[in-house]
């Protein structure tokens, strides 16, 4: 006598559920990626100011000359000009003239200053957080770099 089959068996249940379970975490996770990221656009990440940081006292550090001109900082590390500039929004770092080493990025304004031979950076985001560390570098220089 054969048997007519009009419902599901337990295996057919189990592996739709499955499929649903699989598919509802790939949204879930997608919905995640996507909540970030429109949240951090007009930011500037913490972690990436950290970083920006210990960057920037590491290379005033080990720098031998520093000067401002024209909203720019000049930094003389041996044979080489380095130089940090806001560009569009971002902060950008080129090295004798070329590059474009993106330092920071959805910054709305950028100033550096000189007081005395502390080099003084103020940076505002987009969203209107202004975040500002000042430098001491160990070499001394009262001389002004050229372009």
């Amino acid at each position: 006598m054969l048997r007519k089959n009009d419902g599901f068996t337990m295996i057919e249940l189990l592996f739709s559920l499955l499929i649903l379970m699989t598919t509802s975490l790939f949204v879930l996770q997608l919905f995640s990626i996507i909540h970030t990221q429109m949240r951090s656009v007009d930011k500037l990440h913490p972690k990436e100011w950290e970083v920006f940081t210990m960057q920037m006292k590491q290379e005033v550090r080990s720098s031998k000359a520093q000067d401002v001109m024209g909203n720019k900082l000049y930094l003389l590390s041996g044979e080489q000009l380095s130089s940090l500039e806001q560009y569009e929004d971002k902060v950008r770092r080129r090295v004798d003239g070329m590059g474009h080493e993106v330092i920071l990025q959805n910054i709305s304004e950028f100033q550096v200053n000189k007081d005395g031979s502390v080099i003084v950076i103020n940076i505002t985001d987009k969203a209107g957080t202004t975040f500002s560390r000042r430098f001491h570098p160990f070499f001394r220089n009262d001389t002004k770099l050229d372009e």
